[in-house]
């Protein structure tokens, strides 16, 4: 345990808002943990993603901001006094680059990096958005291997995908830790499940439309139960494979309900609420495998019957579970998906215990009190 009066700065160009749930409420759980004297140097870069700005002089302007806020921090961080521990919150990679230039008697002693998931592997290897062999993407790698070579320890939010780390920029496992992620407990609480309403079995998938999410499976799903008129498919979300279900809504004339605005976490709570099955992830790639996405978070946090994809992940945590806390297919196969959505659309009763154990699952597992005890513990024994 901490000796009181121990020092924590949190430096970053972090956004605390919604829609980075993580950053605002593990910096919210740190500072009311009172295991130390916090204080906090952020400049975010913007109030958007950068991706989703729109036209050449915007984008020109938010990099600008990005350097703007890059540079102030680190600005402010020479000048103020030397902290017992720093932790940089998503997206660390940067903020940990520059500081690494400093003279070593001004660096941090002791850095906690929350990595949330890799900068490189997500553009280059998840989302194509660069070219392997290309100059921008082993610039990009070279910054995350010198930022992660900085840190004490390396924060991740699976097993799975701390040992995807360590293989990927050659650090040792002791180096990198998995702790779970922090989410929005004050809209995702627990509601009890009561059952389908006026007979029809709502499927709800809520996500940003990555790849991983392997959407396809569940359009194609959707298709084979096009006679089972009870069984009603639900979206919310838009991003990079919207195009997909925009090309299958063209071919296809069954009724998909998709909600492609922006929704609040109030909102999407709503949506969970009112949902009988909640759908996870089911793609293919390498990267489906190591992860626990948000929306499993929140189904769970509130209790709904959740079917995902069978991942390296799911294998690990129902070998562990003393009770079945959710269901898994096959990645990428729609007609087991549909097949077991058929299962449990005609099982109330199997419903019901699967929205119990889902939730249960989130509060020995994943809740923020989980989060947070472990990484006070973490930095703790440092």
């Amino acid at each position: 345990m901490l000796t009181p009066g121990k020092s924590l700065l949190i430096l970053g160009v972090h956004l605390n808002s919604e829609a980075y749930p993580n950053t605002r409420f593990r910096l919210q759980d740190l500072k009311q943990s009172g295991m130390f004297d916090v204080t906090e140097i952020n400049y975010p870069m913007s109030g958007e993603n950068l991706s989703s700005s729109r036209g050449v002089f915007r984008k020109i302007a938010a990099v600008a901001r990005g350097i703007l806020a890059h540079l102030v921090v680190i600005a402010r961080y020479a000048l103020s006094a030397k902290p017992d521990y720093v932790y940089v919150p998503y997206p660390a990679v940067f903020v940990l680059y520059l500081i690494s230039w400093l003279p070593a008697r001004f660096r941090p002693v002791r850095i906690f990096t929350d990595a949330f998931i890799s900068i490189y592997d997500t553009v280059v290897n998840d989302r194509s958005l660069l070219k392997r062999e290309s100059l921008a993407a082993r610039l990009l790698y070279r910054m995350e291997k010198r930022a992660y070579s900085l840190s004490t320890k390396i924060i991740v939010d699976t097993p799975q995908n701390a040992r995807h780390l360590c293989a990927l920029f050659s650090l040792h496992e002791s180096k990198v830790t998995a702790i779970p992620l922090s989410t929005d407990e004050n809209n995702f609480r627990p509601a009890p499940y009561s059952g389908g309403m006026q007979g029809n079995c709502r499927v709800l998938f809520v996500g940003t439309l990555v790849p991983l999410h392997g959407i396809e499976t569940i359009l194609e799903a959707a298709v084979i139960l096009s006679d089972r008129k009870d069984i009603v498919f639900r979206i919310v979300g838009d991003g990079q494979d919207a195009r997909k279900i925009e090309a299958w809504k063209s071919r296809h004339d069954l009724p998909l309900q998709w909600v492609r605005t922006w929704q609040s976490s109030e909102e999407v709570a709503l949506e969970i609420l009112n949902s009988d099955i909640c759908l996870g992830i089911f793609g293919a790639g390498d990267k489906t495998q190591r992860v626990c996405p948000f929306k499993f978070y929140a189904y769970a946090a509130i209790g709904r019957p959740i079917i995902t994809g069978a991942t390296d992940w799911t294998r690990d945590v129902l070998s562990q579970a003393g009770e079945q806390p959710f269901e898994t297919v096959p990645v990428a196969d729609a007609v087991a998906l549909a097949d077991r959505i058929c299962r449990l659309a005609d099982d109330s009763a199997l419903r019901k215990t699967l929205s119990i154990g889902s939730r249960r699952f989130y509060e020995h597992n994943l809740s923020n009190k989980i989060a947070n005890e472990k990484l006070t513990s973490c930095i703790s024994s440092l």
